[in-house]
């Protein structure tokens, strides 16, 4: 949010909306014309829905586009997470033995020379 709400006037499936919004006029824009699509993809498939019902339906297909698209980011945000318990685990596994060096040691602790 920008700060200061403001009222937006966005048109979805013939009907103008006031919106009270904070976010920029743009977005606001964006947001309504999503929905507003959502609408006319239900109208296409289903002509004679009233529109309440529209209303509902463009609801659900955008919470399940919500709930698949969170379950996507859960997904690849425990694939990262494996991936770095296995980079932290290989950095371990190659620094055992590197410990703190005296001084006029190389660092390389013996048997583990390159």
């Amino acid at each position: 949010m920008s700060g200061e709400e403001r009222v937006h006037q966005v048109r979805i499936f013939g009907e103008t909306y006031a919106l009270r919004s904070a976010d920029p006029p743009d977005y606001v824009q964006q947001v309504g014309q999503y929905v507003d699509e959502k609408f006319y993809d239900i109208a296409k498939g289903s002509p004679n829905v009233p529109v309440a019902k529209m209303g509902v339906l463009a609801s659900l297909n955008i919470a399940d586009e919500l709930f698949r698209q969170q379950a996507s980011r859960r997904d690849a945000d425990a694939a990262v997470a494996a991936q770095v318990s296995e980079l932290v685990a290989l950095l371990e596994e190659g620094l055992e033995g590197w410990g703190p060096r005296a001084p006029g040691e190389t660092g390389v602790a013996a048997g583990n020379a390159p």
